[in-house]
């Protein structure tokens, strides 16, 4: 962090040390892609294969801001089977993070839902950037706490998830991330304060597709409390016309000072591409030029095999 302004830097840390605390990314598109906080969600739909690509840029014109990116695979397997990878890096200053996760669905049917149980299996590294560090004048060779920062810790760490659908639109998501993170801090505390089941993403949603007006408008819900940051919930409306030819919404956020973005997007045959700009309730704002995000999403058919096996065994 060369040439930073210290004043800036300490106004920036106080306006964020609780963003930065929360594990979980920060994306505001959860309810496009539900995969980046739920691994039941993978494979959810049944006619397609999925590739999605974020990217998030939050408080741009500042030093040093939280830039981050990922891209995920998800799809089902057979009937029961969902499948899903995600590689996401965030770099904040001369701080970058890793996670890799694995994704893995039991879909089953109840009445007119469609329901899922999941489990992501993940491999998360946190460093300090060497080239930043080693060109920051006030680095000193050899300071050991610096160096354990460069080389980086790597720790292995699992989620479970439930996720349904209903055949008229509706669709919902429960989470408990960083399960193995948490249980230790619950062993760790000792005056019983953290617990494994504090921390939560939950997800609810309805589309309503008049096909009839060519418009369909779809509300949502993100409700998020992840270790020690404020319960922080967002409330999205997304509206298409034309066949989705043409996208737009807004997406309300409170907690940690709250924010509103304007979404707006496309769909282009198999192709979708969502833009969101949002600003911050916070006096931080006037200090950057407000935050961008980016989606890109893929479908790719699904081919269903030459017979069903399921048939064979029911004769």
């Amino acid at each position: 962090m060369k040439k930073i302004n210290l004043l800036l830097i300490v106004l920036f840390m106080a306006a964020t040390s609780q963003t930065f605390a929360q594990e979980e990314a920060i994306f505001m598109h959860a309810a496009i892609n539900p995969t980046l906080i739920n691994p039941a969600a993978v494979g959810a739909d049944k006619d397609h294969h999925k590739v999605f690509m974020n990217v998030r840029r939050s408080w741009t014109n500042f030093p040093g801001t939280p830039r981050s990116y990922a891209i995920s695979y998800n799809g089902r397997l057979g009937k029961n089977l969902g499948l899903g990878a995600m590689v996401f890096t965030e770099n904040i200053a001369s701080f970058s993070r890793l996670r890799a996760q694995l994704s893995y669905a039991f879909r089953y049917d109840v009445k007119d839902f469609n329901m899922a149980l999941g489990l992501s299996t993940e491999f998360h590294r946190k460093r300090l950037i060497t080239a930043d560090i080693l060109e920051d004048e006030l680095y000193d060779i050899g300071d050991e706490a610096v160096e354990r920062g460069m080389e980086g810790i790597k720790v292995f760490d699992a989620s479970l998830g439930l996720h349904g659908t209903h055949k008229l639109g509706t669709y919902f998501g429960l989470s408990l991330p960083s399960l193995v993170r948490n249980k230790l801090d619950e062993i760790s505390d000792p005056e019983g304060n953290a617990s494994i089941l504090s921390n939560f993403t939950f997800l609810a949603g309805h589309k309503f597709d008049l096909k009839e007006n060519n418009f369909s408008i779809e509300p949502s819900l993100v409700v998020k409390k992840v270790r020690n940051v404020d319960l922080q919930l967002d409330f999205g409306v997304t509206a298409g016309f034309l066949k989705e030819r043409i996208l737009t919404g807004l997406i309300y956020r409170t907690g940690t000072g709250g924010s509103l973005a304007i979404l707006l997007g496309t769909k282009f045959n198999s192709l979708r591409f969502y833009y969101s700009y949002d600003v911050y309730f916070d006096e931080f704002q006037s200090y950057n030029g407000g935050s961008h995000e980016i989606t890109f999403s893929f479908d790719f058919d699904r081919k269903e095999g030459k017979f069903d096996r399921s048939k064979k065994y029911r004769k």
